[in-house]
This record gives structure tokens, C-alpha cells and sequence, in this order.
């Protein structure tokens, strides 16, 4: 069995691609990404590397030739003027792709979400996604996971310097988090299954919903000092995300999203269950993930 991986330097598709390759069997893993220094560490193990442009469908082609399923993924597109129109751009040059080689299966990462076609930023473009996939293979499965834990290593540096975490979102409001490795196995176990067919939609909610005041207390259990979460201004957020190279159209679609969760507009579509609920916790993500990253930073 032959599965491609796009994005296989990013936190899920790396996961997908540590996953499949420990499966090893008859499993041949390729992997499509834009920077071969961040691939070689699967190469040694096994994988096969192609580089190129998510959106050249000449490339995509090329590199998904013969394979028996594609881990796709969109990437945020933060540099763009326009979110929405990258996601269709990257996603017509998927349809496209997986219509010419007649790919049998599609595991597609999306979000908590996606079934709305607008009022939540860069997930109503995953909308669209999904629905081009859909109309392109005849079995697609849309994973739709909650909030990253990942998400909050952007806040390594404030965490650093005045114990702080801060989004514009009330610290009382759950919302389902994850572990982007538990991802990345759900997605490993769809792929290397050739026995599935028709178009389905997983929810992913992690092993909890959380606040943000949860979260703040359970890194200040795992780091050893106090951490507070702050809710911050929308527009001193706004300019922050600017500063930090994002465009302006991508820093309003995030604000969009944001004020979605805040509204309970975004949230999600199926009841937990034992098959949303993944295992890592929180409090294990800070300690094996976050606290060694602080530490290096403060010793640095």
C-alpha cells in the first residue's frame, strides 16, 4: 500500500508520517513537502521525498502516482491576502490531481466547524475544501479536530516573560483541545485501512474540554509557577498577529474564528464519545512538550 502525506513537516502530517512508517509492513510511505532538510529524518527510516508547490498540479500528479490514499492537508496560508481564495486554489489543485490519477481514498484534515460555509475565519474555507474533495473522490474522510495544543506554543514567549497566556476569548469558555500527535494516529489508522469506502466526517475532541483558566492552572502545575490567562483586546491581538508576519486578511479571518468560539457559534457538530475522545491530557503535553522548550529558551 502507497500513501502520500502533504505537509509532512508540519505537527500532524509529521505524526502521520511517524505512525505509518512504524506500522512498516507493506506500507511505502511518500512524502511531499517544500523543504527536503525536514524530510530526512523519514527518508533514513524508510519514506520516499518529493518536493514541490502544494498548488502545481503537475507536481501533485507526479508525486501521488499509484498511490492507494493521500493524507491531505491545507496549509493556514497565513502570508495571504486572501485566506480563502489560497485554501480553494490548494484544494481545486487536489480535486484535480486526485481525478486525473483516480486516487482511491483521501484522509483530509480539517476542524471542529467546517460545516459552516462562513462566520468562522480560516475554518469556513476548510468548508470549501471539503466539499471539492468530496466531489472529486468517492471516499474522502474529514477529520475535525478542536484546538491545537500546539496552538499555544505561540505563547512560548509571553509564558517566559510575564507568566501569561492570552486570546481574545472569555477564560471560562470550554472548548474541545487536542494533542496533534492524537491526530496523527487517528489519520495513520484511516490510511494504512483499505477496507472503508463512502464520504464521512470524525470529529476529534481530545481527551477534555477545556478553558482557558484551565489551561493556565495546569501549566502552572507543570511549570512550577504561576501562569494566568489573560483575555486580551481584539484589536492589540490584531496588530500583534500583523507583527508577526501574518497578513492583515489572515489576522481578521483569525479574529473572525475566535469570536466564533466566544459566540458558542463554533462548537462542536457530534457528541463526545469514546471514538472523539483521544488520549493525550493537557497536563501531559505541558510537561513532555512545553516545559522543555521553556527551559531551553531561558537557558538560551
Amino acid at each position: 500500500m502507497k500513501i502520500a502525506i502533504t505537509t509532512a513537516s508540519g505537527h500532524v502530517g509529521s505524526a502521520v508520517a511517524d505512525f505509518l512508517l512504524d506500522l512498516g509492513g507493506d506500507i511505502r510511505v511518500r512524502l511531499l513537502g517544500r523543504r527536503p532538510e525536514k524530510l530526512t529524518r523519514f527518508v533514513r527510516r524508510g519514506a520516499e521525498m518529493t518536493i514541490g508547490a502544494q498548488d502545481n498540479v503537475d507536481y501533485l500528479v507526479r508525486a501521488t502516482q499509484d498511490v492507494d490514499a493521500i493524507f491531505w492537508v491545507t496549509p493556514p496560508g497565513y502570508g495571504s491576502d486572501n485566506v480563502r481564495a489560497f485554501q480553494n486554489r490548494l484544494a481545486k489543485a487536489a480535486a484535480t490531481t486526485l481525478r486525473i490519477n483516480r486516487v482511491p481514498r483521501v484522509v483530509n484534515l480539517s476542524s471542529i466547524g467546517a460545516e459552516l460555509e462562513a462566520g468562522a475565519g480560516p475554518i469556513s474555507g476548510l468548508h470549501d475544501v471539503e466539499g471539492l474533495l468530496d466531489g472529486a473522490c468517492g471516499n474522502t474522510t474529514h477529520l475535525r479536530p478542536g484546538f491545537f495544543f500546539e496552538n499555544l506554543l505561540w505563547q512560548l514567549d509571553s509564558i517566559r516573560k510575564s507568566g501569561t497566556i492570552s486570546l481574545p476569548i472569555s477564560g471560562s469558555q470550554r472548548y474541545p483541545m487536542i494533542a496533534t500527535r492524537d491526530i496523527g494516529r487517528v489519520a495513520a489508522e484511516r490510511l494504512a485501512d483499505g477496507s472503508w469506502t463512502g464520504q464521512s466526517v470524525a470529529e476529534l475532541h481530545g481527551p477534555a474540554d477545556l478553558s482557558f483558566d484551565e489551561t493556565a492552572e495546569v501549566l502552572s502545575q507543570a511549570l512550577g509557577r504561576k501562569i494566568r490567562y489573560v483575555q486580551c483586546d481584539r484589536q492589540k491581538m490584531r496588530q500583534a498577529i500583523i507583527e508577526n508576519g501574518v497578513s492583515e486578511n489572515a489576522a481578521d479571518a483569525m479574529l473572525e474564528m475566535y469570536d466564533a468560539v466566544e459566540s458558542g457559534k463554533l462548537r462542536p457538530a457530534q457528541p463526545r464519545s469514546r471514538q472523539t475522545t483521544t488520549p493525550t491530557t493537557f497536563s501531559e503535553f505541558a510537561r513532555s512538550v512545553m516545559l522543555p522548550l521553556l527551559t531551553e529558551t531561558v537557558t538560551h
